[in-house]
């Protein structure tokens, strides 16, 4: 057979051409699959890219790809310090009384990894990971240490593509409005007594006063004892809460007196 007597799409791909035009139909579909889901995300976070490579990356882990231009790994690095900047700024602009310290301990609170995993996971940011198949994202540990590091990369990516105003807002929206959930990370009860410890007060205790409600909405009430000295006491859905908010009570008071 000569040459010009094989069509083009045969010819070049050694498939009869049925075959070939199935395959681009597979692979349209596939490319509007993954649209889709980029728009779903999309929507989850309130931003649209208008470079959507840089939202691809951010899911995309070094399981999938190691090289540092694909992988989310240096989106990862670039978000963490947009993140700590613009929490720093958030936190000196609305807590002007906190001292140094207490800022510290907020931003620490803000950008733990335990806290940007439980928004990521909120968001929906787990279903939309790309990782290789060996990544065992059931685990509950490495899922949420991924979707900890996602976030980050996400930040950066939205950086990148709307800049700091833009990212700012983002910020704000998704985590920041969930400072309250935040605080409960911070660990007032240890912080109190290494405070205590430092000023040779004593141990602190720690004393459930009573707990009320009914059995599958129980509320915890608990009291800080310091010395001789009673402080205000703090209620709770559980114990450790009803502690971790008595602690920081007494905290206040503490560092009022002591500043």
């Amino acid at each position: 057979m000569a040459l010009g007597d094989t069509t083009p799409s045969s010819c070049s791909s050694g498939f009869p051409p049925s075959t070939v035009a199935s395959l681009r139909r597979l692979l349209d579909s596939l490319k509007g699959r993954r649209a889709n889901k980029a728009g779903d995300l999309e929507r989850l976070l309130g931003y649209r890219f208008k470079h959507p490579h840089l939202l691809e990356q951010a899911l995309t882990h070094r399981s999938v790809t190691d090289s540092s231009s694909r992988n989310f790994e240096r989106l990862e690095f670039l978000g963490d310090a947009v993140l700590s900047h613009a929490v720093s700024a958030y936190l000196y602009a609305n807590y002007g009384d906190d001292s140094e310290g207490d800022l510290t301990g907020r931003r620490s609170a803000l950008v733990s990894k335990s806290f940007l995993s439980r928004v990521g996971e909120e968001l929906g940011v787990q279903r939309f990971l790309q990782v290789d198949g060996g990544v065992r994202l059931s685990d509950a540990k490495v899922r949420r240490n991924l979707v900890g590091d996602a976030v980050e990369a996400l930040i950066g990516a939205i950086y990148l593509d709307g800049g700091m105003s833009v990212v700012e807002r983002f910020i704000i929206r998704a985590l920041l409005k969930r400072e309250k959930v935040a605080a409960r990370l911070i660990n007032h009860k240890g912080r109190l007594i290494e405070l205590c410890h430092q000023r040779g007060l004593g141990n602190p205790r720690f004393q459930l006063l009573k707990t009320k409600g009914p059995e599958h909405d129980k509320e915890f009430v608990v009291q800080v004892r310091i010395g001789t000295r009673t402080f205000k006491s703090a209620q709770a859905d559980n114990k450790k809460a009803a502690e971790q908010e008595a602690a920081e009570l007494a905290l206040d008071i503490l560092r009022r007196e002591l500043n």
